[in-house]
């Protein structure tokens, strides 16, 4: 088992700064005085296992913190760091951090981890913080000694885990109890539903007797149904027969509506395709003007760059003729100062020559003595001529400076030449360039005036266009608003054109589907109806018709997704509608009484039964005193009624006129107006958008003027750069000419003054140098006379006169060529050639821009072309195509008329063959009525095909007992009516061969008098319970699903005990398994820490079967002592049984190490030698012990030593010291004779 090795504080409590405690032997003691931070030690290493700050003596865990609990810590973290040796010589860092904010950190080997791996990694080296059977604290180890039962028992559970079982032990337990308890109550149901049984087989006797009387009832009953439904069965087959006989004339009149309606279609969808087309054409039309407004400005835009690339061109391009020539004429003044420069070096090359031969030739040949003579001569000469010769070399000194000042003076004078050449040539370009500056603003002055004119003219052109546009613009809004008024809406031109858009896309999206508005796809038969039809159609007017309600809820959903306005949708095959009422056609008082519904045209036969339910059985009559009389005349025939000036009159009393909305809705059935209307709005539209084109050229006009402003702009800058030059430039050079001419003329009065100098200085250097060859020709008479020359002059004269030659020479070379360079060096300077190199690559540079430029303007020319072009094409196209729609809508309106004669005909068949359904469908009511009769009475009628659960399977009322009526029978009834057929095999042939009418009528009312005595008789009865079946029938379901609930009961109580047990044998086999070796063990340790076989340690549960569930006792007599409570026992013998249970429980489930904070504190001597010497022993082979002790009886068997001293502070600061016993031990020193002392400074 590894060992803890080390331990690294960084600011943890009172430890500040770093510090590093161990290596920790086997059995190491801290020692220290107290208050010196020992126990922070130990907190030290319970915070680093993972412990809470509850734990750790501090409110919370940033007060661990060195200086934390007096306000000043000297850190923002502090830190605990355990080195961990595995058996394998393996080290594993474990590290815990904690900031001033309280955050908690934890890192293994120096890798941060989650606390959950952070404690399964603690769990992995057999630590478990939860249990603490591996710590005690400073004063609690008798609390160990003095846990109560159930503590222990907790203890146990948390080293066992089987703690871990606790949760689930308990809710299976309580889902046990609470299973079986279900099991009990099922069964005591079970019980009391035998005896409803019982009960329930009484009321069923009775039940069966009073049956068999409504039985014979019932016979009697059926009877009656199948005599009525025999006749009206009868009665409605002849009446289908001459239904077919009148439908085959309809289909007559239908074959040839349908010819016409074809032709309809057909121009309609010419029409249709024509307008989309025509319409297609007018959107790429305005497309392409689109296209050409944007085009347009790219294209002045480009034609514009080119034009400003090319005025910066030709400037360039002079400005570079002018850098060449000058680059030209410095690179020939460089040229020829080249050549002379080296004419110059060759020429004082010569002349060192011819120098150098002369120099050999007049050598005199002096022998050594003569020439040590002249030595001395000479000096002696120096020595008299001294004075003289200082003199001399004075003035010669000032004339040589003087001859220096003189050739500075003339060179400057040639440098200030040169400068005023160069000034001229500057003076001369500058004019040039103003002259090119002039003929520029010119050129734009030109520019700017033909912009401005074609300005004004674009201007005017633009401020017609606005004017006309406004004008028609107007015309089209009260065209737009007598179409609104005409289509039965008062709202806004757009959202007239919106829902005009609406239905044209929902045409085009579900063709075949959505028919149009009502009020397009029929028509008032006379003009004076149009009042009347328009008040009954005013909610309906507008409403659009489609095939079924699927169509009309895809087209809701497209409208909202496309955000048009809201819509209402009739869909033919959705809508109920009732049948006309024949009757009303016949109605002879008043006179002129008809059916809205007849004075109407349709024109699209799909939309017949949309227009049925909008108008209903809604007559019109000739004034407002006849509808009124229709609706309010005659109680119990009362009509919904309204007059020729469109009053109307309901049933419930409502009267409703509004003759003036009416007259301005009613345009809308005004054909002619509508087209006339309609025509002059295209003409409208089609100048609208012509004229929107025209106003188009505002760009232009803002393009213009920003051309202008351009324009303008380079101008001013064109001006301002020539008056710079002219006032600015020109005088500069102009002054700067006028210093150097000023300068140049103050050179020669200077040169004059110093060679007036050098004059005098040479009349006083001849003078002085008389008197000095005087003293020489006296010093060097007899030398001359020897070497036979008349003076020393003469020999030296040669020399010297030579010599001064040839350094004049010389330098006349030397200032010549020093002139020549310097010139070279300042037309070097000024660099034309980079001038002239920077112009030309600002050509090249316009010259390529210019060339994309202008293949930029090609593209951009050659794109507004083809924009132009095909924009004219397709203008001619919508031309051709607008007197094609003009004829197609001609051709339509004669169609619509063929079509309008054809439906008249169609409707007269229609209406005899309405007639026919009727007298169908009042038998086929009728039948439906004895049907749902028959079922609510229960009568049983004898069938061939279908089932009496068909009828009003759908259609009956809330409660359940009304018929359906009349009205409201819809044909999917009389479909599933239509499958049952009667069996009157049990009806006499002399009851079915009754034709009379009124005798068929007089069998039923003797039939209905049988019936009504026999319930009667019934009604007298007392009546059982009719349910006594039914409940019999309950209750013996309910017993069977009791049964079946008490039996799934009993199997999930005993699956949930099952499962209860399992959980039960694996917490209590976790537990003993953790249990059973402690007791056993315990009494073993307890006598090895008292070294007294005598003494006893008992360890045993309450609970034998459950351990976990209750408490353990747990009991120690110590060595020559009668047994007594564990509370009785002293200090001493309280932490050696406590000594005992921990080393025990650590025999089973055996931590790494023990860390132990003053056990001995309540030991005597002996006691201190008796568990010190265990625990010595034991250290060697199965644990580590840690303690921290006050008594040199106890540590003086430990391993290792650490001192804890406290430094002088005002917040304690601990000190730490170690120190290895193992090499005393090793040598076989005893423990008596090691003197261990700590001190600290």
């Amino acid at each position: 088992m590894g060992m803890l090795h080390t331990l690294e504080l960084e600011n943890f409590k009172s430890y500040k700064g770093k510090q590093i405690v161990g290596p920790f032997k086997k059995f190491t003691a801290i020692i220290g005085p107290n208050g010196s931070g020992k126990s922070n030690l130990m907190d030290a290493i319970c915070f680093v296992l993972g412990e809470k700050a509850t734990s750790l003596r501090v409110k919370k865990l940033s007060d661990l913190i060195h200086g934390a609990p007096v306000g000043k810590p000297v850190a923002a973290k502090c830190s605990v760091t355990m080195a961990y040796e595995h058996d394998n010589g393996k080290r594993t860092l474990f590290t815990r951090i904690v900031t001033n904010r309280a955050g908690n950190e934890y890192r293994i080997d120096d890798k941060s981890v989650t606390v959950q791996q952070y404690n399964s990694e603690m769990e992995s080296i057999q630590i478990f913080i939860k249990a603490k059977n591996f710590l005690v604290y400073q004063g609690a180890i008798e609390s160990v000694a003095m846990k109560n039962p159930k503590e222990r028992t907790a203890l146990f559970e948390e080293i066992s885990r089987s703690c871990e079982f606790a949760a689930e032990y308990e809710r299976l337990k309580a889902e046990m109890l609470k299973a079986e308890d279900d099991a009990h109550h099922n069964m005591d149901k079970r019980r009391g539903i035998a005896q409803e049984k019982r009960v329930a087989k009484l009321e069923r006797d009775e039940a069966e007797k009073y049956q068999n009387m409504k039985d014979e009832l019932t016979a009697k009953q059926k009877l009656l149904f199948l005599l009525e439904l025999f006749h009206c069965e009868r009665l409605a087959a002849d009446a289908k027969n001459e239904l077919e006989e009148r439908r085959e004339r309809v289909q007559e009149f239908e074959s040839k509506k349908g010819e016409t309606d074809d032709q309809v279609t057909v121009r309609q969808k010419a029409l249709k395709k024509a307008q989309r087309d025509h319409q297609k054409l007018e959107r790429d039309v305005a497309e392409k003007e689109r296209e050409i407004t944007v085009q347009r400005p790219l294209f002045v835009q480009a034609k514009q760059e080119v034009l400003h690339v090319k005025n910066k061109l030709e400037t360039a391009q002079k400005s570079q003729v002018a850098a060449q020539k000058m680059a030209q004429k410095n690179d020939e003044q460089l040229n020829a100062l080249a050549q002379q420069a080296k004419e110059l070096e060759k020429k004082k090359t010569d002349c060192e020559s011819e120098l150098n031969t002369q120099s050999l030739e007049l050598d005199l040949n002096l022998s050594e003595e003569q020439l040590n003579t002249y030595v001395a001569l000479k000096t002696e000469a120096g020595k008299r001529s001294g004075i003289m010769d200082r003199k001399l070399n004075h003035l010669m000194q000032e004339y040589e400076t003087d001859k220096s000042a003189m050739a500075n003076e003339q060179r400057r004078a040639v440098t200030i030449q040169e400068k005023i050449k160069t000034k001229e040539q500057e003076k001369e370009r500058c004019k040039r360039q103003i002259e090119h500056l002039l003929e520029t603003s010119e050129q734009q002055k030109s520019l700017l005036k033909d912009e401005n004119t074609n300005l004004v003219h674009t201007e005017r052109q633009v401020k017609d266009s606005k004017e006309q546009l406004e004008k028609v613009t107007t015309e089209l809004d009260d065209v737009s608003k007598q179409l609104s008024d005409a289509s039965g809406d008062t709202a806004e031109s757009e959202r007239v054109r919106r829902r005009n858009e609406a239905i044209d896309n929902l045409k085009r999206v579900f063709p075949d589907k959505v028919y149009g508005r009502l009020v397009d796809l029929c028509q008032p038969s006379h003009k004076r109806f149009q009042l009347a039809v328009t008040k009954v159609l005013q909610k309906n007017m507008m409403s659009i018709v489609c095939d079924t309600e699927e169509t009309a809820r895809e087209a809701i959903a497209y409208l909202k997704e496309q955000r048009y306005p809201p819509e209402t949708f009739l869909p033919s095959k959705g809508i109920e509608v009732q049948p006309i009422n024949e009757k009303l056609r016949e109605i002879q008082n008043p006179k002129g009484v008809k059916l809205v519904y007849d004075v109407i045209q349709c024109n699209n036969s799909a939309a017949r039964k949309a227009l049925q339910f909008a108008c209903g059985n809604a007559l019109i009559c000739e004034n407002a005193d006849d509808a009124k009389f229709l609706a309010y005349g005659r109680a119990g025939d009362r009509h919904k009624s309204v007059a020729l000036d469109g009053t109307m009159y309901q049933q419930n009393g409502i009267i409703s006129g509004g003759a003036a909305e009416l007259k301005q809705k009613a345009k809308k059935w005004d054909e002619n107006a509508i087209r006339r209307l309609r025509e002059r709005r295209n003409v409208l539209q089609d100048e609208c958008n012509t004229l929107h084109r025209t106003r188009r050229k505002e760009l232009d006009v803002e393009m213009l003027r920003n051309k202008i402003c351009s324009i303008e702009s380079r101008l001013k800058n064109t001006q301002k750069e020539r008056e710079r030059l002219e006032h600015e430039a020109l005088q500069q050079i102009a002054n700067e000419l006028e210093v150097l001419q000023c300068e140049l003329s103050n050179v020669q009065p200077r040169i004059n003054e110093i060679e007036s100098k050098m004059r005098l200085r040479e009349r006083d250097i001849k003078a002085m140098q008389e008197q000095s060859y005087a003293c020489a020709d006296e010093v060097f008479a007899s030398f001359c006379q020897n070497i036979g020359i008349n003076n020393i002059r003469e020999y030296e004269e040669k020399e010297l006169r030579f010599h001064q030659e040839r350094k004049d020479k010389l330098s006349e070379f030397d200032n010549e060529l020093d002139r020549v360079r310097n010139e070279i060096e300042y037309l070097r300077s000024e660099d034309k050639n980079r001038k002239a190199t920077q112009e030309i690559d600002k050509v090249k540079k316009l010259e390529k821009d210019l060339e994309q430029l202008k293949k930029k303007e090609a593209k951009e020319e050659k794109v507004l072309s083809k924009l132009e072009k095909e924009s004219e094409d397709l203008k001619q196209k919508s031309s051709g195509q607008k007197t094609n729609l003009e004829a197609l809508e001609a051709e339509l309106t004669i169609a619509k008329k063929e079509a309008q004669l054809a439906h008249r005909e169609v409707s007269t068949a229609e209406k005899a063959v309405l007639a026919s359904e009727s007298v169908i469908g009042r038998k086929l009511s009728e039948r439906h009525q004895l049907l749902h009769s028959a079922k609510i009475n229960q009568v049983q009628l004898p069938l061939l095909a279908g089932s009496l659960a068909e009828v009003d399977a759908d259609d009956e009322d809330e409660d359940g007992s009304q018929p359906t009526s009349t009205a409201t029978i819809s044909q999917e009834q009389i479909d599933r009516e239509a499958r049952i057929k009667i069996n009157y095999r049990t009806l006499s042939d002399e009851l079915k061969n009754i034709e009379d009418e009124d005798e068929v009528r007089k069998q039923v009312e003797k039939f209905n008098q049988d019936i009504a005595e026999s319930q009667a008789v019934i009604s007298r009865l007392s009546a059982p319970n009719m349910r006594a079946n039914q409940r019999m029938e309950e209750v013996r379901e309910r017993e069977a699903e009791t049964s079946e609930e008490c039996e799934a009961a009993r199997r999930k109580a005993r699956r949930l005990r099952q499962m209860f047990e399992k959980v039960k044998t694996d917490r209590y086999r976790r537990f003993q398994e953790c249990f059973e070796p402690v007791t056993q063990k315990i009494d073993e340790i307890y006598k090895a820490l008292s070294r007294n076989a005598s003494a006893q340690a008992f360890l045993g549960a309450d609970n034998m079967e459950e351990p976990y569930l209750e408490g353990i006792q747990y009991n120690c007599v110590a060595p020559g002592k009668r047994f007594r409570p564990m509370d009785n026992l002293s200090g001493g013998e309280k932490t050696v049984a406590a000594l005992a249970l921990l080393f025990a429980i650590h025999g089973r489930n055996p931590a790494p190490f023990f860390v132990l904070d003053e056990i001995d504190a309540a030991l005597d001597n002996t006691n201190i030698g008796k568990v010190a010497s265990f625990i010595y022993d034991h250290a060697k082979d199965t644990m580590q012990v840690i303690v921290i002790s006050l008594k040199e009886e106890f540590y003086n068997k430990a391993d290792a030593l650490i001192g804890v001293y406290p430094h002088p502070s005002n917040c304690t600061v601990s000190g730490v010291l170690s120190f290895d016993l193992t090499p005393f031990k090793q040598t076989g020193l005893n423990e008596s004779s090691i003197d261990v002392s700590f001190s600290a400074t």
